[in-house]
């Protein structure tokens, strides 16, 4: 095994953040869609005029629905995947594994949602507490570094 670099871990990081909001917009527009067409359909029964879908739903209170099933979404997605594969979707084919950093051994449930709770604060301000990943001898992240977790490359495919 050898450390995982940036660029390889930033673009697996791009990878997870399009799957995870591909799901929550297929999964918000299966929530929300179906209310609007009844809602619709019961206003044009009436004889009124058929609304707009903003009209029926405040873009302030989805945007608010959005992140919160987005969050939901992102805990199951990283703290369960990683925690039973070891790996997401994105880190997958780059043979990208999270693992201890002190053992090498697979992460621990309570590393895993630090790690996931660590993420928050990577991203503040700007993004530095992954940009630090650049500059750190083992490439650790912020987030990597409040789990003491590491990202390793397997050197041989798995599946």
């Amino acid at each position: 095994m050898k450390i995982a670099n940036f660029w390889l871990r930033a673009l697996a990081h791009l990878i997870d953040s399009i799957v995870l909001n591909v799901a929550a917009w297929l999964i918000s527009l299966a929530l929300f869609w179906p209310v609007y067409k009844i809602l619709a359909f019961l206003a044009q029964r009436r004889g009124d005029g058929i609304a707009s879908f903003d009209d029926y739903f405040n873009p302030w209170l989805t945007q608010i629905a959005d992140a919160v099933l987005y969050l939901g979404l992102a805990a199951v997605y990283f703290v369960w995947g990683q925690l039973k594969y070891g790996t997401t979707p994105g880190k997958w084919p780059f043979r990208i594994r999270v693992v201890d950093a002190r053992t090498q051994a697979p992460m621990t449930s309570r590393q895993a949602w630090m790690r996931f709770g660590g993420y928050a604060v990577s991203y503040l301000p700007l993004g530095c507490g992954y940009l630090m990943a650049l500059f750190h001898p083992e490439r650790r992240a912020l987030h990597d570094l409040i789990a003491g977790t590491i990202s390793v490359r397997l050197n041989q495919r798995t599946s």
